[in-house]
């Protein structure tokens, strides 16, 4: 069956071991172990905290009989990232695919290349929703009592949450890319767009107040109105907690037509958006080209902008800490009130404000991966780079300067508002810059040691370098770990050391595991590009 055969081209192409670690995973053992190292560590402290609130509030809920209001947030969490990931992925997977010119003339129908298409996408978005509602499921079964028939219900109608917000958010999509494209700014404006959408879901996500034990509670009330107001949602839950045969039945039969109705309707606008996306503008460009001598460091640094800049997913990914510093600068000022009023809370449990803003800010900083993919975004010109006379050191540290310069103004600019906001003392302002650039710097040395044993140069766009690889992977939680090691050292010395010497110590540990970084650069970086 040809859907079968293209099904497995497609899965081979997306989602193999080497495609999406770089390497075979037998062929490096060291390299396994660090990969099944990161994902526990990265995946197991979220899902523990996650864990933790959702079996608190089913704990409350259970005693009150009203345990079933935890499949309204599986419902309503897998939904909202269903519709995230479709708005993110649809044009990439159906809209403008790019082996369109590979396939189009084979003796295959549009139709089974869409549903293959589509089905690869919702690879993706199973394994993104299975793992986030996780600990709400073994939360309501634990509380509820377990019943495999129930079980068995919800891990079917999980494979068909996604269908209806895909069929809606796909057609979204397109026409935003569509109106996006009409402007020299559309890449601009779409990328707008997505920050604005995924803004909105960090708002409505901390849109709680800050003196509940458990925030979660601060949800319940939208969570039963948003269950209720759909009718899926009702059946989602009659289905799973009543074993309710009608809403089960309801809820596949809704879902499979809406989706084939997508597939009929997308049919013909797929071939027209696929084939206009192979269309070549040419822009007529009067502007005498003139030629300018720059240093190396300069011309790399150079490529570096423009790379991040003309690539949406990149900025979209990397881009994101660097934004929130600079609105949460501005907000802290806007809600300096009432912010003094919540962090009470944490002044009451001996935890100073400092080292709480600097633990945001060294979480927002590590979401700015860009040294652990820089090198990896070079593809297949790297030979190219390769080539020139130009020191691999002086290629590292120049992608390495890009990232200080995406982070530590926009982390110093957070800094300075809240010290205006709360008052820190000049002795302290001075260590937390300290401590905020020997981060950032060892840091982003870090992500460029990374990217040199974990580089991947084969990809077939660049959201599997940036979101898909375990260059990326490992940079992020790079800096969880580092953020993690301080926090070890502040709760054992907190106690008997003051504030201030605390700080010193962290930016001294910093500069050491720097200057270690930077030796190991300077001395192996040339043999390790010889081999790349």
């Amino acid at each position: 069956m040809m859907y079968l055969k293209l099904m497995r081209v497609f899965f081979k192409e997306n989602f193999s071991f080497k495609r999406i670690f770089g390497f075979r995973l037998k062929s490096s053992k060291l390299k396994t172990i660090l990969i099944s190292f990161a994902i526990i560590y990265g995946f197991g402290g979220m899902l523990l905290g996650f864990g933790y609130m959702f079996f608190e509030l089913g704990r409350v809920l259970a005693l009150n009989q009203m345990e079933d209001l935890l499949l309204n947030f599986v419902f309503v969490y897998a939904t909202f990232m269903s519709m995230f990931f479709v708005l993110l992925q649809a044009n990439g997977y159906i809209f403008h695919y790019r082996d369109f010119n590979i396939l189009q003339p084979l003796p295959i129908k549009n139709r089974t290349v869409i549903a293959a298409k589509i089905n690869v996408m919702l690879i993706t978005i199973y394994l993104t929703i299975f793992i986030i509602t996780a600990p709400i499921v073994f939360s309501y079964f634990y509380h509820s009592g377990f019943n495999f028939i129930s079980l068995l219900i919800y891990i079917i109608l999980m494979l068909f949450v996604p269908f209806v917000p895909l069929a809606i958010f796909s057609g979204l999509s397109l026409l935003i890319a569509n109106f996006s494209n009409r402007f020299r700014i559309g890449k601009a404006l779409n990328l707008i767009f997505m920050f604005c959408l995924f803004l909105g879901i960090m708002v409505f996500s901390f849109s709680m107040n800050m003196n509940e034990t458990n925030p979660l509670f601060n949800q319940l009330d939208f969570m039963d109105s948003f269950g209720g107001i759909i009718p899926t949602g009702k059946w989602f839950i009659l289905s799973i907690h009543n074993l309710n045969i009608l809403a089960f039945a309801g809820f596949i039969g809704i879902s499979l037509a809406v989706l084939f109705g997508f597939i009929i309707v997308v049919e013909r606008i797929v071939v027209k958006t696929n084939q206009s996306h192979q269309n070549i503008r040419v822009r007529k460009n009067q502007t005498q080209a003139v030629s300018r001598q720059k240093s190396v460091v300069r011309n790399i640094f150079n490529k570096e902008v423009k790379k991040f800049f003309n690539t949406t997913i990149y900025i979209f990914n990397c881009g994101f800490g660097t934004i929130m510093m600079f609105i949460g600068g501005v907000a802290i000022l806007i809600f300096k009130e009432s912010l003094i009023t919540s962090l009470e809370i944490f002044e009451s449990a001996n935890l100073d404000i400092e080292v709480l803003l600097l633990v945001i800010l060294g979480f927002l900083i590590s979401t700015v991966y860009t040294p652990a993919i820089s090198l990896s975004l070079e593809g297949k010109n790297f030979w190219i780079l390769k080539s020139l006379p130009i020191k691999a050191e002086t290629v590292m540290l120049s992608k390495m300067l890009f990232n200080l310069v995406l982070t530590i103004p926009f982390a110093l600019f957070a800094l300075f508002m809240s010290s205006i906001a709360f008052g820190f003392s000049a002795l302290n302002v001075v260590l937390m810059i300290l401590f905020i650039i020997t981060f950032a710097s060892t840091f982003s040395i870090l992500g460029s040691v990374i990217n040199l044993h974990f580089p991947k140069f084969e990809y077939i766009n660049e959201t599997e370098v940036v979101k898909q690889s375990i260059g990326a992977l490992l940079g992020l939680f790079s800096g969880f770990f580092i953020l993690t090691i301080h926090g070890v050292i502040y709760y054992f010395l907190s106690a008997s050391m003051s504030l201030a010497l605390v700080l010193l110590i962290a930016v001294a540990i910093n500069i050491l595991i720097f200057l270690g970084l930077y030796m190991y650069i300077k001395k192996q970086s040339e043999s390790i590009f010889m081999k790349l």
